[in-house]
């Protein structure tokens, strides 16, 4: 075999004289982690320390000693990737890592291949090839460990398919979503699909972490195979380039969430900044769970579709209602309001992650969304390093908080208004910045792009009426208390876990009434009133 003749020449080379002072052990076969044809291959290593070196990459120091006393380095190749005495070209050092990573992280099948074919190349530098060995002996010792450990059959109410490690709304989203399950006695199966090339080797968010019991909420590994009501897929993204390594999934009914849309950004031309492709993700989550309903998060999610992406749209069946967000009040009233006394400034909030579009794109408009008058702050958490670029400078009476200095109740808790006004050219799918401020019983003042997501939840108006609007909310109480009111009404409507409970109970899954939290809810709005 030809990676048998490798190892032979690699341990005849000059280059390995460090490794021959390792101890020696005796022979020892290594099979590579491929079944399919033509793709298994033995790899005979002299030594045992030397195969631990190879799958631990620790004969790097070695490779550099060897390469600089070499007496007669071998001749330079003009090919791609040749084998010389000088170090491996850094972009191919860089595609060697997204391939190790690949196969580390779900892509065994295509990244194996890749890793093999480098492997065996006489064209490769011969470092790239040790890299590419070592890969797959690694890989290949922790197939042989899931292999002697059985698949399992697991029975649950609702599998979850999402990205796990993301560190956003789409954890949040999945944290209230799973919360809302276990309060009613659901059994549900999380499946981790990261995105590929994009922080693979990251850890399942702690928020989810913690959540898993193996009981109530069981993490899936890919050897199992999962049997439930629903199937919910969560952040298309990640379907765009499907895993090759996941669990089997049966579900008696399947659905996909788009809570992203293909593009970031929709101009006048249409769409820039492809984040992922409708067709691609289709015909992914077709082959591996079948047939399925999509569901827009909210309204801006439907309309960009149905005005950019219409064609693409004709065989799939895209859902009249929404899949809304949710969120439980009882979470974001655990601290007491903020009390402005007599005299005290008017305090304007807002908070968001990092970024200009989620701001006016334009200073004039950005500053009469939030007056610049004698007697208001503004409070803002995350944005800081956006306001500095759209702004050149922080204004006089504004607080910036850099996001994760505190959280959005303790944020929220502190201030009287909530203005959320954003890049008009930004597609935003949903809007959970101003539904937390809405479940934290702050009144909000909204762009009317957020008008049919949020009904009377709040107010709409454009940039320059927002002062009139602050003023006469803190002049009336009971104009106050109405508005802080019907936020929290729109959101046991449309946004809480009961509202959740009854869209899944309509798909299928078997659900128990839950008469203490509707009395929790109604002593929340009852409270708020």
């Amino acid at each position: 075999m030809r990676l048998k003749q490798i190892a032979r020449t690699a341990a005849r080379r000059p280059t390995w004289s460090a490794a021959a002072a390792l101890p020696a052990a005796p022979v020892v076969a290594i099979v590579l982690p491929f079944d399919g044809p033509g793709l298994r291959a033995a790899v005979t290593v002299g030594a045992l320390g030397l195969l631990t070196a190879f799958v631990h990459l620790r004969l790097q120091r070695a490779l550099d000693r060897a390469r600089a006393a070499a007496v007669e380095p071998e001749p330079r190749r003009s090919s791609r990737g040749s084998r010389r005495s000088g170090q491996p070209p850094a972009k191919r050092l860089r595609e060697l890592e997204s391939w190790e990573n690949r196969l580390k992280y779900g892509w065994s099948a295509t990244a194996g291949a890749a890793l093999r074919e480098i492997a065996e190349s006489r064209n490769e530098h011969a470092e790239c090839r040790v890299k590419a060995m070592a890969a797959l002996c690694e890989h290949r010792a922790k197939l042989g460990r899931v292999r002697r450990a059985e698949g399992r059959t697991l029975e649950v109410d609702i599998a979850v398919v999402s990205t796990l490690n993301l560190r956003g709304g789409t954890t949040s989203a999945n944290e209230a979503e799973i919360l809302a399950y276990l309060s009613a006695g659901l059994k549900v199966a999380l499946v981790h699909h990261p995105v590929r090339d994009r922080a693979m080797g990251r850890p399942v968010d702690p928020r989810l972490r913690t959540l898993i019991d193996g009981e109530h909420v069981i993490e899936v590994h890919p050897e199992d195979t999962v049997r439930c009501d629903l199937a919910i897929v969560r952040f298309p993204v990640a379907l765009a380039n499907i895993m090759d390594d996941r669990p089997r999934i049966d579900a008696a009914r399947t659905v996909l969430l788009v809570n992203q849309t293909p593009f970031e950004e929709y101009g006048l031309t249409g769409g820039y900044g492809t984040a992922w492709s409708i067709r691609d993700v289709h015909r992914n989550v077709t082959e591996w769970l079948g047939p399925h309903t999509w569901y827009a998060i909210g309204p801006a999610v439907r309309d960009v579709l149905r005005e950019h992406h219409a064609d693409e749209l004709a065989e799939i069946d895209l859902a009249d209602d929404f899949w809304y967000e949710t969120i439980d009040i009882v979470d974001w009233t655990v601290r007491p309001r903020r009390t402005r006394a007599q005299g005290d400034p008017i305090r304007i909030g807002r908070h968001s992650r990092d970024h200009v579009t989620k701001f006016p794109n334009m200073a004039q408009r950005l500053r009469a969304a939030y007056p610049d008058a004698a007697d208001m702050e503004v409070h803002v958490l995350g944005g800081h390093e956006a306001l500095l670029q759209i702004l050149g400078a922080i204004p006089p009476r504004w607080t910036s908080h850099p996001f994760g200095t505190k959280s959005a109740v303790e944020f929220l808790a502190e201030v009287d208004v909530y203005v959320y006004f954003i890049d008009e050219n930004l597609a935003e799918a949903f809007g959970r910045a101003p539904l937390e401020a809405m479940a934290a019983g702050v009144p909000c003042i909204l762009q009317p792009s957020f008008a049919e997501l949020f009904g009377d939840g709040a107010l709409y108006c454009e940039p320059d009426e927002v002062e009139a609007h602050v003023r006469r909310f803190m002049d009336d109480p009971v104009h106050y208390a109405e508005r802080s009111a019907a936020g929290l009404r729109t959101v046991h409507e449309r946004f809480s876990p009961e509202a959740l409970l009854r869209r899944v109970s309509g798909l299928g899954v078997t659900v128990e009434p839950r008469p203490e939290a509707a009395e929790a809810a109604a002593l929340s709005l009852g409270g708020a009133r």
